[in-house]
């Protein structure tokens, strides 16, 4: 008697050989990785451990970080430019470092220094006060004073062709006689001298004049000359003589949230209350000059401010495609620049920036990309589109963002822990790597540069990293529910290569995380381009996580899942 033929069980080989990063979705993939520390998608389709960082200086307090020719950053209240500190008073809080041509601006403070001329510093905002006599005289724009005319609520009789009479009936005017009627007189201004009252101010500047006796001299104006101990302005008042009292003039920037350039122009925005009045604004500098947010002479070179209409605060600002972002948590601004001066402003409503994530606004490969209140959105001009679904119900916040050969860098906060992120925007896979905290990134010689709570680190394209070995893990998700069929896990075969003196474990989990079971490792010997082969063998069961661990360098090449099909019983 013979027994019957067995057959083998069914089996079914699935193998991955292209990494698709982090995914904390339910349901993940083989390939991805609901959990990872310093891990990159760099070698794909491999995935490998990260490169070693490199520090560059360590700070007391870190501050700011930008780059221009150099590198710079702000560490307490000190400016640092190429390493060698500045001789500019700072407050010892976080900075906006805003570039325009030669100069870097500085904010909240109100601050400028130029890169190539390290003498050329100061201020943005300059006041005099005067503290001696004030002596008021009608003039021509060019300074030149008026000497001979008649000032009086009523014409002079009598008057010959060419007299001057300064109207101070209904309203203060200079007028010529012209032999038949009064004409009035294009070139008059006003002459404001006293000791030092021009100190700190240029030609073309737009200030505010208070504390004159008579009241046409005060308000907003824009200086037509100016020298140490004289202004000229474009007023013409009914008042002439002298005063002991105290004239103020003051050349003031808007407060502002966020600062960038554009057009050759700074532009900002403000919401909240300034001097007691409710501000919903964005503001913008003459052209070509940083100093000037109030010259209205109606050129195109003026000044700009706008009230908006739009609820609530300002989260964020950036230049993109020649225009100008304002950005709320559901709305976005677009300001249009025009050569003419006739700049427009449109409101869209769409994702915006998350509050306190203003500085998650980075654009890479021409896209630029923020973190907004549902993920990170990526915008190319049209519609922000989301780019973070592998995050899957995770939400962070506090982001920082950077960007540098066709990766953007996310640097944010979730639950109290710090999350370190990697995109690739050619392939839109997410890599995580650690728990470090970065305030501000800057990409400087090919090398992006991050402002952690120690210092000034190298993150990517350092030649000569100086940090340890790394630790890393990678962990699925739960495998084998990818089909409703009834099988088994027979055995998992990943191919992978260790650096000299590197080590892999694995170890598998049954019970979706709570226990991890030791399954195997792989230790470096040195062959870097022959890939090891590590075989995890499971206890027989439906799904299963599997976790690798190392340390130092490795490239994982693939994974193979072979599933053994079972009863179609429960």
């Amino acid at each position: 008697m013979f027994l019957s033929q067995c057959k083998a069980p069914a089996q079914q080989r699935v193998t991955v050989s292209k990494f698709l990063g982090y995914d904390a979705r339910p349901r993940t993939p083989l390939g991805a990785f609901a959990r990872m520390e310093n891990l990159t998608g760099d070698g794909y389709p491999t995935l490998s451990v990260r490169e070693k960082r490199k520090t560059v200086m360590a700070l007391d307090k870190p501050n700011g970080l930008c780059a221009k020719d150099s590198l710079i950053w702000v560490d307490g209240g000190t400016l640092y430019i190429n390493g060698a500190a500045i001789d500019l008073t700072l407050t010892d809080g976080e900075k906006q470092l805003v570039s325009m041509g030669a100069y870097l601006l500085i904010w909240p403070d109100k601050k400028y220094v130029n890169t190539q001329d390290l003498s050329d510093k100061g201020s943005l905002e300059n006041t005099s006060q005067t503290t001696g006599t004030v002596t008021f005289a009608l003039c021509r724009s060019d300074g030149t004073e008026y000497e001979d005319y008649t000032a009086g609520a009523a014409a002079p009789a009598g008057a010959e062709s060419g007299d001057l009479w300064l109207d101070t009936g209904s309203g203060a005017a200079l007028m010529r006689y012209d032999g038949v009627m009064w004409q009035a007189v294009d070139d008059a201004a006003m002459k404001i001298s006293a000791a030092g009252i021009g100190l700190g101010f240029s030609a073309g500047d737009g200030v505010t004049v208070s504390g004159c006796t008579g009241a046409a001299a005060d308000g907003t104006w824009t200086l037509l000359q100016c020298g140490d101990d004289a202004i000229v302005i474009g007023a013409v008042a009914a008042i002439e003589g002298e005063q002991t009292t105290a004239v103020t003039v003051r050349r003031y920037v808007p407060d502002m949230d966020f600062v960038v350039e554009c057009g050759n122009r700074l532009w900002g925005c403000k919401y909240g209350i300034v001097d007691g009045q409710a501000v919903n604004a964005v503001y913008g500098s003459a052209l070509g000059d940083f100093r000037n947010w109030n010259t209205f002479a109606g050129l195109s070179t003026d000044s700009y401010a706008a009230d908006r209409g739009s609820d609530g605060v300002f989260t964020g600002a950036t230049a993109y495609l020649g225009t100008v972002l304002f950005f709320k948590e559901h709305s976005m601004e677009r300001l249009y620049i025009s050569a003419a001066g006739a700049h427009q402003i449109t409101s869209l409503q769409c994702p915006g920036v998350k509050q306190g994530s203003s500085r998650s606004l980075a654009v890479a490969d021409g896209v630029l990309y923020f973190h907004g209140s549902g993920g990170v959105y990526a915008f190319d001009g049209s519609m922000p589109r989301l780019v973070s679904a592998c995050f899957g119900d995770e939400r962070y916040e506090s982001a920082v963002g950077g960007a540098a050969e066709g990766r953007y860098w996310l640097s944010a906060r979730r639950s109290g822990r710090d999350h370190l992120f990697v995109y690739d925007t050619a392939r839109g896979l997410w890599h995580r790597q650690d728990g470090l905290r970065v305030k501000q990134f800057a990409i400087s010689g090919g090398v992006l540069y991050g402002l952690t709570a120690d210092g000034v680190t190298a993150l990517q394209g350092a030649p000569d990293g100086d940090e340890a070995a790394p630790d890393w893990y990678a962990e699925t998700g739960e495998l084998g529910l990818d089909t409703p069929e009834q099988k088994f896990l027979q055995r998992l075969e990943l191919r992978l290569s260790p650096n000299s003196g590197a080590w892999v474990k694995a170890h598998v989990s049954y019970d979706e995380g709570r226990t991890w079971h030791y399954a195997g490792s792989l230790q470096g010997d040195g062959r870097r381009l022959r890939a090891g082969l590590l075989a995890v063998r499971p206890v027989r069961c439906p799904q299963l996580r599997l976790r690798l661990t190392g340390h130092g360098g490795c490239r994982i090449y693939s994974i193979s899942a072979v599933y053994e099909r079972g009863s179609d019983l429960p």
